[in-house]
């Protein structure tokens, strides 16, 4: 395959090109496009033969056996862990759940949880609970003006009281990319565990899991390139072993009887059931994809697309950032003057734009920046120049029409 410098992204991903080739996809952040290399991996898995896996001894379950491992191994090169740390799950939601009910032992009366205020949803909500079932009490490190969180406020709140920290690594609203190996320092300093939300860092950034020194890693496939429905746990070998189960069934069991169960190893001790097969080899695929272009120029192309994007909009007299982190990748949200957010997202999908709008599953922080909501564009490795302009373009029309 030949260098990015030399050719498109877009050529490689079947839904944007021919009758969607006029579709300005800016919405990756929801969910990317899916190259044709991991559409037709899952359809040669299938047509080759399917199996369960870890189970018979046949043909079929041995290459899906083999297949299946070989994808855990792959992701977790991909992000600089071993394959023994790597627990697939349905997806970053899982993954938190999963935590947060296995960790719950960690966490007595009168202890504290600490969250960043621009956590999305899923790594809210769950911490949330457990905090209100073991009556600890959840600590919010507040956001700066710009849209940074307020590092100052976190190391001097923080206490030993802390037993688990759960932040986000790129804040799914904004794109502001939190420190994580500063995070990580903070809170091993106190003895807390500390959770990190990669679903929108990890196709975006170069993920080493050592340098950023946390616990445990979450992310999905569907932001990765590859299937909705799987995702991916990373934790330190201690870390994991720290979870309690707490879904059961087949493949995470050693021994049963009626009197009592005994688990399995891990990564097995903590996938209960079947599990999703040809998830975990599309995602594999797409992660193989990827590898296939120099990461740094993936990255610098990136953020070319971003800064141009960024200068754009900050020169247009209608639009209104929200947000202004130090350090950001491919998301940018705003809002035009005096349009509500759904209105203009609804009338960008007349131009053939696609957005999102709204509060973006992180209502805290949008309460903060901005209460209505706002619109969120957001890039993938097909986005191109002419994506940003032709959203450019609606805007203007947009404008024109409350003009009017």
């Amino acid at each position: 395959m030949t260098s990015l410098k030399h050719t498109r992204y877009r050529q490689f991903f079947p839904s944007l090109n021919g009758n969607n080739q006029q579709i300005a996809y800016l919405d990756s952040a929801a969910s990317t496009q899916v190259p044709e290399q991991v559409l037709s991996e899952i359809e040669k898995y299938y047509r080759q033969g399917h199996a369960n896996v870890h189970r018979a001894s046949h043909s079929f379950a041995r290459n899906a056996t083999n297949a299946f491992e070989l994808a855990r191994k792959t992701i977790a090169e991909f992000i600089g862990a071993k394959a023994q740390n790597i627990i697939f799950t349905s997806g970053t939601t899982q993954a938190v759940n999963l935590l947060a009910d296995g960790l719950a032992h960690l966490v007595a009366e009168g202890d504290h949880i600490w969250l960043s205020e621009m956590e999305h949803h899923s790594n809210l909500v769950p911490w949330q609970q457990l905090a209100k079932r073991n009556n600890a009490e959840l600590k919010v490190i507040p956001v700066l003006e710009n849209g940074d969180i307020d590092l100052g406020y976190f190391r001097q709140h923080i206490s030993d009281k802390c037993k688990i920290v759960a932040v986000t690594h790129v804040s799914n609203s904004i794109g502001a990319m939190q420190p994580i190996p500063e995070l990580s320092r903070i809170a091993h300093q106190v003895g807390a565990k500390i959770v990190v939300d990669g679903a929108q860092a990890v196709a975006h950034l170069d993920i080493d899991v050592n340098r950023l020194g946390c616990d445990y890693y979450l992310f999905s496939g569907h932001k990765l390139y590859g299937p909705t429905g799987i995702g991916v746990l990373y934790g330190t070998e201690q870390a994991l072993e720290q979870i309690k189960p707490s879904v059961f069934g087949g493949e995470m069991i050693s021994k049963v009887s009626f009197e009592q169960s005994t688990w399995n190893t891990l990564p097995y001790r903590l996938e209960a059931g079947t599990p999703n097969i040809i998830g975990a080899i599309g995602l594999a695929s797409a992660v193989q994809f990827l590898n296939q272009f120099p990461l740094k120029e993936r990255l610098s192309v990136e953020r070319s697309l971003l800064n141009y994007a960024l200068q754009k909009l900050e020169q247009h007299p209608q639009v209104e950032l929200v947000g202004k982190p130090m350090m950001r990748v491919g998301i940018i949200a705003f809002n035009l003057r005096n349009v509500h957010p759904q209105d203009a997202a609804t009338l960008f999908d007349q131009y053939n734009v696609a957005l999102r709008c709204g509060h973006h599953c992180a209502m805290p922080l949008s309460n903060t920046l901005s209460p209505r909501g706002s619109i969120r564009l957001s890039l993938g490795i097909y986005s191109e120049q002419s994506d940003i302009d032709q959203a450019l373009d609606a805007i203007n029309k947009i404008m024109e029409l409350f003009d009017d």
